[in-house]
């Protein structure tokens, strides 16, 4: 785990992966720019990847590569489809990779790259944009249903509150677009409060259902926000409190 960990490439724009996008660059060099387009339904995601020479010679030997966090070996299934060991001047070759979400995992799934051009063999390795959020269905209930929801998910390990620094606008619409983009339905009339936000979502797994609970909480005097999760299973509020958190 650790070794392609240090050797991950800068990817500055991977936060936009969190909560709003599915599409888009995941690397660019001068020799090769890594795109990707993701769907996902239920416990299920395929990405299409798609790996662009910028450069004058042909990619050669080209090979790629999955990675799942050491425990997450049996929660996160990855399988790539066979691609082509050459890459044409200025041509452009997908690869699917389809991803199965079989129980809670922790880690983000790399992906390595490696290829030789004009006698000399290059490596990237990047992130691949599979949170466990991004197996999480919106869900409507009554502001009486998510009270009581609330109420019966009190016990210490099932809820995890951070309080942390806006790092951008604090608007409204773009608030409940992070958070719908992040996999939650926004619920309407629960919170007294207008500035606040209360979300319910669903993360499909194959062995079970991970129902998730919100209220977050802007602060524009403080440019603060105070984001409380409560989920059934133990692990679940923290983990995805501190993915939402990376994007507000």
């Amino acid at each position: 785990k650790q070794w392609y960990q240090r050797r991950v490439r800068v990817q500055p724009n991977f936060s936009a992966f969190i909560c709003s996008r599915n599409n888009g660059v995941l690397f660019e060099n001068e020799l090769i720019q890594i795109g990707v387009k993701s769907d996902f339904k239920a416990a299920e995601g395929r990405l299409t990847v798609f790996y662009g020479n910028k450069s004058q010679l042909p990619l050669q030997n080209f090979r790629t590569q999955l990675f799942v966090g050491q425990n997450d070996g049996e929660a996160l299934k990855l399988e790539g489809q066979p691609i082509s060991q050459l890459i044409s001047a200025g041509a452009q070759v997908p690869q699917i990779i389809t991803a199965t979400c079989a129980s809670m995992f922790l880690d983000i799934p790399i992906l390595q790259i490696s290829f030789s051009v004009g006698g000399d063999t290059k490596s990237v390795v990047v992130r691949l944009p599979l949170m466990l959020h991004k197996f999480c269905e919106g869900m409507p209930m009554s502001p009486q249903e998510f009270f009581a929801r609330w109420k019966n998910l009190g016990a210490p390990e099932q809820e995890f509150q951070k309080v942390f620094k806006s790092t951008k606008p604090m608007e409204q619409d773009f608030i409940r677009g992070k958070v719908q983009g992040f996999g939650l339905e926004v619920l309407e009339g629960v919170d007294p409060r207008i500035d606040n936000f209360v979300a319910a979502g669903i993360v499909h797994t194959i062995g079970a259902k991970i129902g998730c609970l919100v209220r977050l909480e802007p602060s524009k005097p403080a440019q603060m926000y105070r984001l409380t999760m409560r989920s059934a299973k133990e692990g679940v509020a923290e983990l995805l409190v501190n993915f939402l958190a990376q994007d507000l």
